[in-house]
């Protein structure tokens, strides 16, 4: 069961800028499995929050900042997958663990999430606010066509493999 109290605190500890903690690389591709066992076309957003019921709860990790790190970063990494900046490593078994490695222990933080997330949100999202999030985010630095998040994810890889 979830502690409610304890995830709402670490969501605001992310929120205000702490970095997301490292988890298991190997929660990270037990949870790519199970996602990948779900057909594309009945695949949810919010999908990626229950795939933790298709994983043997023994692997799950108890604390909540810890569940929070293998939501956040399963969530960065299926972000990156669904833009085709893994397309190459994903398709090469020894290269997948290092993308699981990276999506795991990649030093990152909430706006690295934001990042690899904004096309996403932004797809779902009236044309008005849409707009304005555009023009907020482009005076911030985002570039859709380019992201940061996607280069430092790439560098890990290569760095620390």
């Amino acid at each position: 069961m979830y502690d409610l109290e304890g995830l709402e605190a670490a969501t605001e500890r992310l929120n205000a800028g702490a970095q997301i903690e490292q988890v298991e690389p190997s929660l990270i591709e037990e949870m790519w499995k199970a996602l990948s066992r779900i057909p594309a076309s009945e695949r949810q957003p919010t999908a990626v929050g229950f795939v933790g019921a298709l994983i043997d709860p023994d692997l799950l990790p108890q604390s909540p900042e810890q569940k929070l790190a293998m939501m956040v970063r399963f969530a960065l990494l299926n972000a990156l997958i669904e833009r085709g900046v893994l397309d190459d490593p994903m398709k090469d078994e020894t290269l997948r663990k290092k993308v699981f490695a990276a999506a795991a222990r990649l030093p990152c933080d909430g706006n690295d999430l934001h990042e690899a997330v904004a096309e996403r949100v932004l797809e779902q999202s009236p044309p008005d606010i849409k707009q304005k999030t555009e023009e907020d985010l482009a005076l911030r630095g985002y570039d859709p066509g380019h992201l940061k998040v996607a280069d430092k994810f790439i560098a890990w890889m290569r760095d620390n493999s």
